[in-house]
C-alpha cells in the first residue's frame, strides 16, 4: 500500500524503534493486514504515523476481514466441534439409557452425570456415603480444570451447550428475541459463590439446596420430565405411520423387528415448573450472554475458585493493543477490564470467569492476545498478588471480592435455612413415624436411609427414567420441602417389577446403591402391603377375587377360609331364612416375612378408585450388602452384572430355605390353596 501513512495512528500509541520495541509477532500480523508497510519492520528510529493519524476504511475493512489469526479460528473450530459431539453424546446416552441398558460397550451411560464432581463432594458430605465409581470422573474433571480453566464449561457441559445454541436462534441479530445491545454488567458476577457458600452452609445439617442448580442435574432432569414423553409420542407415531404403510412388514422380512425401536411411554408429575425454570436458564441470556454461567451456576462457582490456579492463561501483549476493546465487549463470560487507553487501573483478565472459548483471540485485530499453557510461577501470582516480573506472565486476575462480612453471612444463611428444615413438622420424623401425613411415600429398592438418601440424591430423575413400569415418580409437598423432585413409587401407576435393578446402577451419587434382585427379594422391604376390608370384594361382599395372590411374584399374598355370620349360607335365599346364615368365605392376607413392598398388588386391584390393597411405609429395611465398586468404575463397568452377583447366592441361601418353608406351610396361592376349599355346611 504505495498511498499509506508511514506512521501508526495515534491509537496505536507506540513507536517502532528501540525507545519503544514492538514484538515482532505483533509488527508481522500488522504488515499483514496493511496496518504498516514491511520495510518499515526493523527500523531502529522513525514512527508509524502522526498523532492525528486515523484509519482509514481500507485499513478497517481488512481488520474485520481478518482479525485474530488461523490457528485461534482453528481451535474455535475444534471447541464447537467438541461441544456437539458431547451434547449430541448426551442426548445420545439420555435416550438410549433404559432399564435393560445403563452400559454402552463397558461406558455406563450416567457418565455425564459422574463428570459433575460438586454432586460427588456435597453429596458425600452431607450424606456421610460416597459414590465410589464416581471419584474417577470427578478427578479428571478437577485435574482437567487445573490445567485448563472452566474447560469444562465451556467444552463439555451440556447445559451450557444448550445455553449457547438458545443464544444463536434466538438472541442474535436477525433472530426473533435479538437485543442491540446486552448488558455487560459485572455486578452479579458474585451471585454463584454466594450461592455456593449458601448451600455449603445448609450441607452442614445435610440439606441440599445446590442441587436445583446444579447444570448437569438441571438439564437431565429437564429432559426427563419435559422432553421425553413428546419426544417418545412423536417417535412411535412415526413408526406407527411406517408400520401402515408397510415399511414394518419390510424390515420383518429382513429380519429387524420395528417393534424393539419404540419408545417407552413414559410420564410425570411436576413437569411445568422444571420447564420454566429450565425456559428461565435459555431465556436469561437475552439480557447478558451466558447470565447463568456467568452469575448462578454453582459447579461454575466451584470450578472458577479451582481455575485460579490452572495453567492455561491469558497474555495481552499491550505494546501492540490499539485499545479497540474487543475482546472486553464481546467477551462471552466478561473476563477482560481496563483495556481502554487511558485506564487508571492495570489490564486484567478473569481466568476464574473465562471458559476458554478462544473468542477473545479470534477477534483481535493486531493478535496481541495470546492464550498458552505456562506452569504459573506460584501460586500468588496464579491469585494475581505477585509483583510484576520481567519474563512473561498471565495477566492479573480481578479478585473475588465477596468480604468477610458476606462470607460469613452467606454460610450463616444456609446453616439457617438447614436447620429451619430440619426442624420442619411436614419433614422426616424418623424411621418409626416417617412423614406422619404421608405414610405411603416409599423409596426405591436401594435406597439410603432417608436423612441420608434427601442428603444424597440431586434429582437428576436418571431412576425415574430408567424405571421400566414408570412407578418413579417426583415427590412435591408429599416428602416435605427438602424431597421436592426425590423419587417416590407410586404402585397405583406400576410396580416395582420382580428383577429389575436399574434405580441402582444408574444412580450418579449413591442416593440409591446398587443392588441384585436377590437383595430385592430377601433382604430390602420398601414397604409393606394391607388389606383394606372394609372395600375388599372377598372380605365385605364374601365375593370370590383372587387378583392380587396371582399377580404377587414372592407369594406374600395367601386366601385363607374363615366364618362370616352376615352372608347367607344360600345365596339364593335370603339371609332371614331359617338356617341361612353365615358361611365360609376366602379372603386375602399379607405374609409380613415374604412381602417386599413392591406394590403389584396394588397396581393390579380392580377396586376403584382406591384400592383395596395398598402398600404402605410400615416395616420398612433399607439395609443390605453393597456390591464393591471401584473409582474406575464410572468410566468403564467391566463385567458389572456378574461382579456384583459375586457371593450372593451363598449369602442369601439360609434365607432362601426360610422363605420356602413359609410357602410350604402356607400352601401354593390363589384358587388352589388348600385352606379354599369351598365348604357350604362347615361345623361349628
Amino acid at each position: 500500500m504505495s498511498d499509506m501513512p508511514q506512521e501508526f495512528p495515534r491509537r496505536l500509541g507506540i513507536n517502532i524503534g528501540k525507545k519503544n520495541p514492538v514484538p515482532d509477532k505483533t509488527l508481522v500480523r500488522m504488515a499483514d493486514i496493511g496496518l504498516v508497510r514491511s520495510e518499515d519492520i526493523g527500523r531502529e528510529n522513525g514512527s508509524c504515523g502522526s498523532a492525528n493519524a486515523r484509519f482509514t476504511a481500507e485499513q478497517k475493512r481488512k481488520m474485520k476481514e481478518a482479525p485474530g489469526n488461523p490457528a485461534s479460528h482453528r481451535i474455535v473450530f475444534i471447541r464447537r466441534s467438541v461441544q456437539i459431539v458431547t451434547f449430541l453424546l448426551f442426548v445420545l446416552f439420555f435416550f438410549l439409557t433404559t432399564a435393560t441398558s445403563q452400559m454402552w460397550g463397558g461406558v455406563p451411560k450416567n457418565l455425564f452425570m459422574t463428570l459433575d464432581f460438586l454432586n460427588t463432594l456435597k453429596n458425600g458430605i452431607a450424606s456421610h456415603h460416597i459414590a465410589i465409581y464416581a471419584l474417577g470422573p470427578g478427578i479428571f474433571i478437577l485435574l482437567l480444570t487445573l490445567w485448563g480453566g472452566r474447560i469444562f464449561c465451556g467444552w463439555i457441559c451440556p447445559l451450557g451447550t444448550a445455553i449457547d445454541i438458545g443464544d444463536k436462534l434466538l438472541f442474535r441479530k436477525g433472530r426473533l428475541f435479538y437485543t442491540k445491545k446486552r448488558s455487560d454488567a459485572k455486578r452479579f458476577r458474585n451471585w454463584k459463590y454466594i450461592y455456593l457458600l449458601v448451600g455449603l452452609g445448609a450441607i452442614v445439617f445435610g440439606v441440599d439446596i445446590l442441587t436445583f442448580g446444579d447444570p448437569i442435574s438441571l438439564i437431565t432432569r429437564t429432559f426427563t420430565f419435559c422432553f421425553y414423553a413428546p419426544i417418545a409420542y412423536i417417535w412411535n407415531g412415526i413408526l406407527n405411520v411406517g408400520e401402515g404403510v408397510g415399511i414394518g412388514h419390510a424390515i420383518y422380512n429382513l429380519g429387524g423387528n420395528m417393534d424393539a425401536w419404540r419408545m417407552q411411554n413414559l410420564t410425570y408429575w411436576n413437569g411445568i415448573p422444571v420447564l420454566l425454570m429450565f425456559m428461565a436458564v435459555i431465556g436469561l441470556s437475552g439480557y447478558q450472554e451466558r447470565f447463568w454461567c456467568r452469575n448462578l451456576c454453582p459447579y461454575g462457582g466451584l470450578l472458577a475458585v479451582v481455575s485460579r490456579v490452572s495453567w492455561l492463561r491469558h497474555y495481552i501483549q499491550m505494546d501492540g493493543c490499539i485499545h479497540c476493546k474487543k475482546c472486553e465487549l464481546q467477551s462471552r463470560m466478561g473476563c477482560y477490564d481496563n483495556l481502554e487507553k487511558n485506564a487508571k487501573q492495570e489490564e486484567m483478565h478473569s481466568i476464574s470467569e473465562c471458559i476458554q472459548c478462544f473468542r477473545c483471540e479470534t477477534i483481535c485485530p493486531t493478535d496481541v492476545i495470546q492464550i498458552q499453557a505456562r506452569v504459573p510461577a506460584g501460586i500468588k501470582e496464579a491469585l494475581g498478588m505477585a509483583a510484576k516480573n520481567t519474563g512473561p506472565r498471565p495477566e492479573p486476575q480481578t479478585q473475588i471480592d465477596l468480604g468477610r462480612r458476606r462470607v460469613i453471612g452467606a454460610l450463616g444463611a444456609g446453616m439457617l435455612w438447614g436447620s429451619a428444615m430440619k426442624g420442619s413438622a411436614s419433614e422426616y420424623q424418623g424411621s418409626m413415624r416417617r412423614y406422619h401425613h404421608n405414610n405411603k411415600s416409599m423409596r426405591p429398592p436401594g435406597a439410603l436411609a432417608e436423612s441420608e438418601f434427601l442428603s444424597a440424591c440431586t434429582r437428576c430423575a436418571e431412576c425415574m427414567k430408567v424405571c421400566p413400569t414408570n412407578a418413579l415418580q417426583p415427590a412435591f409437598l408429599e416428602t416435605g420441602m427438602q424431597g421436592i423432585w426425590t423419587p417416590i413409587l407410586v404402585p397405583s401407576i406400576g410396580p416395582c417389577a420382580e428383577k429389575c435393578t436399574s434405580c441402582g446402577d444408574v444412580c450418579p451419587t449413591g442416593a440409591i446403591r446398587p443392588f441384585t434382585w436377590q437383595d430385592k427379594r430377601y433382604k430390602i422391604k420398601m414397604g409393606l402391603a394391607n388389606v383394606n376390608r372394609s372395600t375388599c370384594v372377598a372380605w365385605n361382599g364374601g365375593r370370590d377375587c383372587i387378583v392380587c395372590a396371582e399377580v404377587c411374584p414372592y407369594s406374600a399374598v395367601i386366601f385363607k377360609d374363615t366364618f362370616d355370620d352376615t352372608l347367607a349360607k344360600d345365596e339364593t335365599q335370603p339371609i332371614s331364612a331359617n338356617g341361612n346364615k353365615g358361611r365360609v368365605k376366602r379372603v386375602p392376607t399379607v405374609d409380613e416375612k415374604l412381602c417386599t413392598g413392591c406394590g403389584i398388588c396394588e397396581y393390579h386391584c380392580p377396586v376403584l378408585p382406591d384400592h383395596s390393597i395398598v402398600v404402605y411405609t410400615f416395616q420398612e429395611d433399607r439395609a443390605y450388602i453393597e456390591p464393591k465398586e471401584h473409582p474406575l468404575d464410572g468410566f468403564w463397568r467391566n463385567g458389572w452384572d456378574t461382579r456384583k452377583d459375586i457371593g450372593k447366592d451363598k449369602f442369601y441361601d439360609p434365607t432362601k430355605k426360610e422363605f420356602q418353608m413359609h410357602i410350604d406351610l402356607e400352601g401354593p396361592q390363589g384358587a388352589a390353596s388348600p385352606q379354599g376349599t369351598y365348604n357350604p355346611n362347615p361345623t361349628q
